[in-house]
């Protein structure tokens, strides 16, 4: 498949991710509106994801992204659709500001490959530490917030909480999207930590062949240890709400 790849890389990349996100996010909508029409926001969000994923991934194949950039850019792209669908879910009645936000997922794509362009020495675990960490706050926020307002009586973190599910539809969307942004979020960040913490060797021999062998960062695992117990907590919190 051939792309026309404009002189400045950058703006091709911007030009894809957004192609194939907008695309992808249209399609996957109108199938789950069809499909199940209660569930609009979610299908709207597989298909920004696959959308980002399959634009990363031209323009990989195209050399446009370099391969050891592309997780990169997936993970720093995705971190930006998960803030803008989190506004946009709760602004429809904004649809300039949903089309201005929107534009910035591509954006996103071009800015992190052309760091990490010029950081190509940077540690693998050390970016994997910094994103695990923002992955997990939107969920370390709620669980925190919830455990203050109904165990100990202090509602002031919880107060931005409610003043989202007043809102028109407020209490349904944001049910609808906290899952991929809390469990997602929480998943997304321990795996990448967890998977940190392998290291491929090559042995020689015939067939020459890797093993995995485990080497353990004190950053890494700090985080994949939070993350399990934030999760462990979300989990026990709504299974404590369906069942009261």
């Amino acid at each position: 498949m051939n792309i026309i790849i404009f002189k400045n890389k950058n703006l091709t990349i911007f030009l894809i991710i957004s192609i194939t996100t907008g695309v992808s996010l249209v399609l996957f909508s109108f199938i789950g509106h069809f499909l199940t029409p209660a569930r609009l926001i979610p299908s709207a969000f597989i298909g920004g994801t696959a959308g980002i994923i399959l634009g990363s991934l031209l323009c990989a194949k195209q050399n446009i992204i370099a391969g050891p950039n592309l997780l990169y850019v997936v993970i720093f792209t995705l971190l930006a659709f998960g803030a803008i669908s989190f506004i946009t879910v709760f602004n429809f009645n904004k649809p300039v500001l949903i089309i201005g936000l929107f534009s910035l997922i591509g954006l996103s794509s071009a800015i992190s490959n052309e760091y990490f362009k010029k950081h190509q020495a940077i540690s693998k675990n050390k970016v994997f530490f910094v994103v695990g960490i923002f992955l997990s706050i939107p969920a370390i926020y709620f669980v925190t917030a919830s455990i203050m307002k109904f165990q100990l009586g202090y509602s002031f973190l919880f107060n931005s909480i409610d003043d989202l599910l007043n809102l028109t539809n407020g209490q349904q969307n944001f049910n609808a999207i906290t899952p991929f942004l809390f469990g997602g979020g929480l998943l997304l960040s321990f795996l990448l930590n967890a998977f940190s913490q392998l290291e491929l060797v090559n042995k020689k021999g015939f067939p020459a062949f890797r093993i995995a062998r485990l080497k353990i960062n004190a950053y890494n695992l700090s985080v994949v240890i939070l993350t399990g117990f934030i999760g462990m907590l979300l989990i026990s919190y709504l299974v404590i709400e369906n069942l009261s």
